[in-house]
Protein backbone atom coordinates (compact mmCIF):
# COMPACT_ATOMS: atom_id res chain seq x y z
CA UNK A 1 0.00 0.00 0.00
CA UNK A 2 3.32 2.05 0.43
CA UNK A 3 3.07 2.68 -3.19
CA UNK A 4 -0.17 4.17 -3.41
CA UNK A 5 0.13 6.95 -0.66
CA UNK A 6 1.36 9.91 -1.57
CA UNK A 7 5.30 11.26 -0.58
CA UNK A 8 3.72 14.31 1.32
CA UNK A 9 1.88 11.67 3.57
CA UNK A 10 4.52 9.42 3.75
CA UNK A 11 6.88 11.97 5.02
CA UNK A 12 4.38 13.06 7.66
CA UNK A 13 4.07 9.67 9.16
CA UNK A 14 7.60 8.76 8.34
CA UNK A 15 8.99 7.07 11.71
CA UNK A 16 5.99 7.17 13.55
CA UNK A 17 5.15 3.51 13.76
CA UNK A 18 7.58 0.79 14.58
CA UNK A 19 8.91 -1.50 12.05
CA UNK A 20 11.13 -3.48 13.42
CA UNK A 21 11.45 -5.82 16.74
CA UNK A 22 15.19 -6.19 17.71
CA UNK A 23 16.62 -9.09 19.35
CA UNK A 24 18.37 -6.65 21.99
CA UNK A 25 17.47 -4.02 24.48
CA UNK A 26 18.97 -0.32 25.26
CA UNK A 27 20.84 -0.43 28.82
CA UNK A 28 19.41 2.84 29.26
CA UNK A 29 15.73 3.88 29.33
CA UNK A 30 15.19 5.68 25.79
CA UNK A 31 13.49 9.08 26.11
CA UNK A 32 9.65 9.21 24.50
CA UNK A 33 9.72 12.78 23.47
CA UNK A 34 6.07 12.90 22.63
CA UNK A 35 3.37 14.76 23.54
CA UNK A 36 0.57 12.81 22.78
CA UNK A 37 -0.21 9.18 22.11
CA UNK A 38 -2.54 7.17 19.75
CA UNK A 39 -4.83 4.34 20.25
CA UNK A 40 -5.66 2.21 17.63
CA UNK A 41 -9.31 1.47 19.28
CA UNK A 42 -11.69 2.73 21.49
CA UNK A 43 -11.50 -0.19 23.59
CA UNK A 44 -7.92 0.67 23.85
CA UNK A 45 -9.12 4.17 25.87
CA UNK A 46 -11.41 2.37 27.70
CA UNK A 47 -9.17 -0.46 29.16
CA UNK A 48 -6.42 1.92 30.07
CA UNK A 49 -8.91 4.09 32.21
CA UNK A 50 -9.96 0.79 33.68
CA UNK A 51 -6.28 0.49 34.98
CA UNK A 52 -4.18 -1.27 31.58
CA UNK A 53 -0.89 0.34 30.86
CA UNK A 54 -1.18 2.90 28.34
CA UNK A 55 -0.65 6.88 28.38
CA UNK A 56 -2.45 9.47 26.81
CA UNK A 57 -0.91 12.84 27.06
CA UNK A 58 2.59 14.53 28.44
CA UNK A 59 1.08 16.05 31.24
CA UNK A 60 -0.30 12.55 32.33
CA UNK A 61 2.89 11.38 32.17
CA UNK A 62 5.27 10.07 29.95
CA UNK A 63 7.07 6.35 29.60
CA UNK A 64 10.44 8.05 30.41
CA UNK A 65 8.74 9.59 34.08
CA UNK A 66 7.25 6.09 34.65
CA UNK A 67 10.93 4.65 34.68
CA UNK A 68 11.82 7.55 37.31
CA UNK A 69 8.59 6.97 38.81
CA UNK A 70 8.95 3.32 39.69
CA UNK A 71 12.93 3.76 40.37
CA UNK A 72 12.39 6.79 42.89
CA UNK A 73 9.20 4.19 44.35
CA UNK A 74 11.33 1.79 45.09
CA UNK A 75 14.48 3.37 46.10
CA UNK A 76 11.83 5.10 48.95
CA UNK A 77 10.63 1.80 49.80
CA UNK A 78 6.93 3.27 48.36
CA UNK A 79 4.31 2.19 46.77
CA UNK A 80 4.01 4.61 44.07
CA UNK A 81 6.00 8.29 43.24
CA UNK A 82 4.73 11.08 41.21
CA UNK A 83 6.68 13.60 39.48
CA UNK A 84 6.61 17.18 38.81
CA UNK A 85 7.94 20.19 37.37
CA UNK A 86 9.98 21.44 40.19
CA UNK A 87 10.22 20.82 44.14
CA UNK A 88 7.83 23.54 45.05
CA UNK A 89 5.21 22.08 42.41
CA UNK A 90 5.53 18.74 44.21
CA UNK A 91 5.30 20.50 47.38
CA UNK A 92 2.17 22.53 45.99
CA UNK A 93 0.39 19.64 44.43
CA UNK A 94 0.86 17.14 47.86
CA UNK A 95 -0.85 20.13 49.88
CA UNK A 96 -3.71 20.45 47.57
CA UNK A 97 -4.39 16.88 47.28
CA UNK A 98 -5.21 17.16 51.46
CA UNK A 99 -6.41 20.19 51.63
CA UNK A 100 -9.14 22.84 50.53
CA UNK A 101 -10.78 25.92 51.77
CA UNK A 102 -11.10 26.34 55.55
CA UNK A 103 -8.46 23.38 56.22
CA UNK A 104 -5.50 23.89 58.43
CA UNK A 105 -1.53 22.32 57.71
CA UNK A 106 0.60 22.40 60.31
CA UNK A 107 4.51 22.46 59.26
CA UNK A 108 7.98 23.71 60.61
CA UNK A 109 8.46 27.19 60.93
CA UNK A 110 12.08 26.55 59.56
CA UNK A 111 11.23 25.79 56.60
CA UNK A 112 12.76 26.50 53.13
CA UNK A 113 12.32 30.13 51.95
CA UNK A 114 9.89 28.92 49.42
CA UNK A 115 8.43 26.32 51.68
CA UNK A 116 7.98 29.48 53.87
CA UNK A 117 6.36 31.70 51.31
CA UNK A 118 3.89 29.16 50.29
CA UNK A 119 2.71 28.02 53.45
CA UNK A 120 2.02 32.17 54.32
CA UNK A 121 1.52 33.82 51.23
CA UNK A 122 -0.08 31.25 48.62
CA UNK A 123 -1.68 28.99 51.14
CA UNK A 124 -4.29 31.41 52.61
CA UNK A 125 -5.11 32.95 49.17
CA UNK A 126 -7.10 29.43 48.58
CA UNK A 127 -8.42 29.22 52.05
CA UNK A 128 -5.73 27.06 53.98
CA UNK A 129 -4.06 27.69 56.69
CA UNK A 130 -0.51 27.15 57.65
CA UNK A 131 0.43 26.47 61.67
CA UNK A 132 4.00 26.94 61.95
CA UNK A 133 5.62 25.58 64.61
CA UNK A 134 9.11 24.31 65.34
CA UNK A 135 9.55 20.82 64.23
CA UNK A 136 12.13 19.96 66.72
CA UNK A 137 9.87 20.50 69.75
CA UNK A 138 8.02 17.63 69.78
CA UNK A 139 5.49 18.78 72.50
CA UNK A 140 4.99 21.96 70.10
CA UNK A 141 4.00 19.73 67.36
CA UNK A 142 1.74 17.46 69.20
CA UNK A 143 -0.38 20.63 70.50
CA UNK A 144 -0.90 21.74 66.90
CA UNK A 145 -1.91 18.37 65.86
CA UNK A 146 -4.43 18.15 68.24
CA UNK A 147 -6.80 20.28 66.18
CA UNK A 148 -7.19 17.69 63.37
CA UNK A 149 -4.66 19.31 60.61
CA UNK A 150 -4.87 18.13 57.20
CA UNK A 151 -1.09 17.05 56.94
CA UNK A 152 2.28 18.02 58.69
CA UNK A 153 5.33 19.01 56.55
CA UNK A 154 8.50 18.63 58.26
CA UNK A 155 11.94 18.90 56.67
CA UNK A 156 14.30 16.22 57.44
CA UNK A 157 17.16 18.36 57.40
CA UNK A 158 16.45 22.26 57.47
CA UNK A 159 17.64 24.61 54.78
CA UNK A 160 19.59 26.47 55.49
CA UNK A 161 20.14 25.96 59.16
CA UNK A 162 20.39 22.02 59.31
CA UNK A 163 17.80 21.40 62.19
CA UNK A 164 17.61 17.63 62.86
CA UNK A 165 13.81 16.59 62.44
CA UNK A 166 13.21 13.39 64.54
CA UNK A 167 11.27 11.66 61.58
CA UNK A 168 10.19 8.61 63.24
CA UNK A 169 8.76 10.43 66.65
CA UNK A 170 6.91 13.22 64.34
CA UNK A 171 5.61 10.45 62.02
CA UNK A 172 4.59 8.40 65.30
CA UNK A 173 2.91 11.83 66.70
CA UNK A 174 0.95 11.74 63.28
CA UNK A 175 -0.13 8.31 63.27
CA UNK A 176 -1.31 8.97 66.89
CA UNK A 177 -3.54 12.34 65.73
CA UNK A 178 -4.36 10.35 62.63
CA UNK A 179 -2.73 13.32 60.91
CA UNK A 180 -0.26 12.37 57.43
CA UNK A 181 3.54 13.29 57.73
CA UNK A 182 5.35 14.94 54.57
CA UNK A 183 9.24 14.85 54.70
CA UNK A 184 11.20 16.88 52.30
CA UNK A 185 14.02 15.06 52.64
CA UNK A 186 16.35 16.78 49.43
CA UNK A 187 18.97 17.57 51.92
CA UNK A 188 19.66 13.68 52.65
CA UNK A 189 18.03 12.27 49.40
CA UNK A 190 16.94 8.37 49.76
CA UNK A 191 20.99 6.99 50.27
CA UNK A 192 20.78 8.51 53.63
CA UNK A 193 16.95 8.25 54.43
CA UNK A 194 13.91 7.25 53.89
CA UNK A 195 11.27 8.28 55.46
CA UNK A 196 8.23 6.06 54.35
CA UNK A 197 9.91 3.55 55.69
CA UNK A 198 10.06 5.44 58.90
CA UNK A 199 5.87 5.84 59.05
CA UNK A 200 5.89 8.79 56.50
CA UNK A 201 3.00 9.43 54.44
CA UNK A 202 5.05 11.00 51.73
CA UNK A 203 8.46 11.90 51.00
CA UNK A 204 9.63 14.24 48.53
CA UNK A 205 12.56 15.96 46.77
CA UNK A 206 13.55 18.76 44.42
CA UNK A 207 15.60 16.38 41.44
CA UNK A 208 18.08 19.49 41.10
CA UNK A 209 19.64 18.30 44.10
CA UNK A 210 21.21 15.37 44.63
CA UNK A 211 19.16 12.71 42.72
CA UNK A 212 19.75 14.45 39.72
CA UNK A 213 23.57 15.43 40.97
CA UNK A 214 25.25 17.39 38.17
CA UNK A 215 22.68 20.58 38.28
CA UNK A 216 21.11 19.75 35.06
CA UNK A 217 17.66 18.16 35.53
CA UNK A 218 14.94 19.83 37.42
CA UNK A 219 11.75 18.93 38.62
CA UNK A 220 10.33 17.58 42.36
CA UNK A 221 9.10 13.42 43.22
CA UNK A 222 6.93 12.40 45.85
CA UNK A 223 6.63 8.87 46.94
CA UNK A 224 4.26 7.40 48.93
CA UNK A 225 1.26 5.71 49.62
CA UNK A 226 -0.64 4.90 45.70
CA UNK A 227 -3.84 6.73 46.55
CA UNK A 228 -1.94 9.99 47.88
CA UNK A 229 0.78 9.68 44.70
CA UNK A 230 -3.00 9.27 42.63
CA UNK A 231 -4.33 12.22 44.21
CA UNK A 232 -0.78 14.59 43.83
CA UNK A 233 -1.01 13.34 40.23
CA UNK A 234 -4.05 14.51 39.64
CA UNK A 235 -3.50 18.34 41.01
CA UNK A 236 -0.31 18.28 38.94
CA UNK A 237 -1.83 17.29 35.56
CA UNK A 238 -4.88 19.88 36.25
CA UNK A 239 -2.28 22.34 37.19
CA UNK A 240 -0.04 22.40 34.59
CA UNK A 241 2.98 21.59 37.01
CA UNK A 242 4.04 18.51 34.65
CA UNK A 243 7.98 17.57 34.64
CA UNK A 244 9.61 17.71 31.46
CA UNK A 245 10.68 14.64 29.54
CA UNK A 246 14.65 15.41 29.17
CA UNK A 247 14.77 16.42 33.15
CA UNK A 248 13.07 13.01 33.52
CA UNK A 249 15.81 11.13 31.52
CA UNK A 250 18.25 12.99 33.14
CA UNK A 251 17.64 12.31 36.73
CA UNK A 252 17.27 8.61 35.58
CA UNK A 253 20.96 8.60 34.84
CA UNK A 254 22.10 10.66 38.09
CA UNK A 255 20.42 7.44 40.59
CA UNK A 256 23.24 4.47 40.00
CA UNK A 257 25.33 6.85 41.62
CA UNK A 258 23.50 8.39 44.07
CA UNK A 259 24.39 6.00 47.09
CA UNK A 260 28.22 6.56 45.39
CA UNK A 261 27.80 10.53 45.21
CA UNK A 262 26.05 10.77 49.37
CA UNK A 263 29.35 8.85 50.69
CA UNK A 264 31.66 11.25 48.92
CA UNK A 265 29.75 14.58 49.77
CA UNK A 266 29.20 13.42 53.40
CA UNK A 267 33.07 12.90 53.32
CA UNK A 268 33.94 16.42 52.47
CA UNK A 269 30.59 17.91 54.06
CA UNK A 270 32.86 16.58 57.63
CA UNK A 271 35.83 17.82 56.67
CA UNK A 272 34.66 21.50 55.40
CA UNK A 273 32.73 21.83 58.68
CA UNK A 274 35.48 20.76 60.85
CA UNK A 275 37.74 22.97 59.00
CA UNK A 276 35.62 25.82 59.79
CA UNK A 277 34.38 25.09 62.76
CA UNK A 278 38.02 25.92 63.77
CA UNK A 279 38.91 28.94 62.08
CA UNK A 280 38.84 32.50 63.76
CA UNK A 281 36.54 34.15 61.23
CA UNK A 282 33.89 31.78 62.06
CA UNK A 283 31.37 32.59 64.33
CA UNK A 284 29.63 29.14 64.41
CA UNK A 285 28.96 25.92 62.42
CA UNK A 286 25.67 23.99 61.34
CA UNK A 287 26.55 20.38 60.55
CA UNK A 288 25.22 17.71 62.38
CA UNK A 289 27.96 15.96 61.66
CA UNK A 290 29.88 17.86 63.96
CA UNK A 291 29.71 16.88 68.09
CA UNK A 292 29.16 20.49 68.50
CA UNK A 293 25.70 19.99 66.62
CA UNK A 294 22.85 20.76 68.95
CA UNK A 295 21.03 17.85 67.88
CA UNK A 296 24.39 15.37 66.91
CA UNK A 297 23.26 12.52 68.78
CA UNK A 298 20.10 12.06 66.87
CA UNK A 299 21.93 13.12 64.12
CA UNK A 300 24.04 9.60 64.44
CA UNK A 301 20.99 7.97 65.22
CA UNK A 302 19.23 8.84 62.12
CA UNK A 303 22.16 9.06 59.66
CA UNK A 304 24.65 6.33 60.60
CA UNK A 305 25.64 6.49 56.43
CA UNK A 306 26.76 9.96 56.88
CA UNK A 307 24.65 13.72 57.19
CA UNK A 308 25.31 14.82 53.69
CA UNK A 309 27.15 17.38 52.03
CA UNK A 310 25.08 20.29 53.31
CA UNK A 311 26.22 22.85 56.03
CA UNK A 312 25.95 26.61 56.87
CA UNK A 313 28.49 28.97 58.40
CA UNK A 314 28.21 32.01 59.97
CA UNK A 315 31.08 34.91 59.95
CA UNK A 316 31.64 37.08 63.39
CA UNK A 317 32.23 40.06 60.21
CA UNK A 318 28.72 39.84 59.10
CA UNK A 319 27.90 41.03 55.75
CA UNK A 320 31.03 42.60 54.79
CA UNK A 321 32.50 38.91 55.19
CA UNK A 322 30.50 37.35 53.39
CA UNK A 323 30.72 39.58 50.80
CA UNK A 324 34.67 39.13 50.64
CA UNK A 325 34.16 35.46 51.24
CA UNK A 326 31.98 35.31 47.87
CA UNK A 327 34.62 37.44 46.10
CA UNK A 328 37.46 35.98 46.90
CA UNK A 329 36.75 31.87 46.13
CA UNK A 330 38.68 31.17 43.40
CA UNK A 331 37.52 26.97 42.65
CA UNK A 332 33.82 27.04 44.48
CA UNK A 333 31.51 29.01 42.61
CA UNK A 334 28.40 31.11 44.22
CA UNK A 335 25.44 29.75 43.33
CA UNK A 336 22.29 29.87 44.17
CA UNK A 337 21.72 26.12 44.61
CA UNK A 338 23.33 23.08 45.53
CA UNK A 339 24.09 19.22 45.53
CA UNK A 340 26.38 19.58 42.52
CA UNK A 341 29.03 17.33 42.33
CA UNK A 342 31.38 20.18 42.71
CA UNK A 343 31.04 22.22 45.77
CA UNK A 344 29.50 25.43 45.40
CA UNK A 345 28.23 27.92 48.16
CA UNK A 346 25.24 30.18 48.39
CA UNK A 347 24.37 32.95 50.46
CA UNK A 348 20.51 32.74 51.50
CA UNK A 349 19.82 35.94 52.79
CA UNK A 350 20.00 37.41 48.94
CA UNK A 351 19.02 34.06 47.17
CA UNK A 352 16.67 31.33 48.70
CA UNK A 353 15.30 33.62 51.83
CA UNK A 354 15.58 36.98 49.95
CA UNK A 355 11.72 37.86 50.14
CA UNK A 356 11.22 37.26 54.14
CA UNK A 357 10.47 39.58 56.62
CA UNK A 358 13.59 40.75 58.55
CA UNK A 359 12.42 39.51 61.55
CA UNK A 360 10.99 36.27 60.19
CA UNK A 361 14.76 36.03 58.88
CA UNK A 362 16.33 36.42 62.42
CA UNK A 363 13.83 33.73 64.66
CA UNK A 364 15.23 31.59 61.24
CA UNK A 365 18.80 32.22 62.36
CA UNK A 366 19.41 33.31 58.61
CA UNK A 367 21.61 36.90 58.70
CA UNK A 368 23.76 38.40 56.68
CA UNK A 369 26.71 36.53 57.93
CA UNK A 370 25.10 33.24 57.17
CA UNK A 371 26.63 31.23 54.36
CA UNK A 372 25.45 28.09 53.10
CA UNK A 373 28.20 25.42 51.71
CA UNK A 374 27.16 22.36 49.74
CA UNK A 375 30.29 20.03 50.02
CA UNK A 376 31.00 18.09 45.96
CA UNK A 377 33.20 14.95 45.58
CA UNK A 378 36.21 17.17 45.38
CA UNK A 379 39.52 16.18 47.02
CA UNK A 380 39.19 17.73 50.53
CA UNK A 381 42.81 19.33 50.16
CA UNK A 382 42.05 21.17 47.65
CA UNK A 383 38.75 22.42 48.81
CA UNK A 384 40.13 23.13 52.16
CA UNK A 385 42.51 25.63 50.51
CA UNK A 386 39.95 27.24 48.31
CA UNK A 387 38.22 28.12 51.50
CA UNK A 388 41.19 29.09 53.67
CA UNK A 389 42.53 31.60 51.26
CA UNK A 390 39.35 33.13 51.03
CA UNK A 391 38.91 33.83 54.49
CA UNK A 392 42.27 35.33 54.64
CA UNK A 393 41.85 39.16 55.51
CA UNK A 394 38.16 38.58 56.23
CA UNK A 395 36.80 41.59 58.20
CA UNK A 396 35.38 40.36 61.70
Amino acid sequence: MTEQIAFSTRAAHAGRRPTIQYASRPIVAPIYQTSVYAFDHLEDLEAMRDGAPGHLYYRNGTPTHDVLEHAIAGLEGAEAAACAASGMAIISAAVLAVAQQGDRVVADRNAYGGTYTLLTQELPRCGIEADLVDATDLGAVERALAGHPKALLIEALTNPTLRVADVPRLCALGRTAGVPVFVDATFASPALLRPVELGAMLSYHSVAKYLGGHSAAMGGVASGERALIDAIRQKIARLGGCQGVMDAWLTVLGLPTLPLRMAEHSRLGLEIATFLESHPAVARVLYPGLASHPQHALAERLYPRGCGGMLSFELRGGAAAARHVLNELKLIDFAPSLADVTSTVSYPYATSHYQLPEQVLEDLGVSQGLLRFSAGIEAGADIVADVRQALEACPR
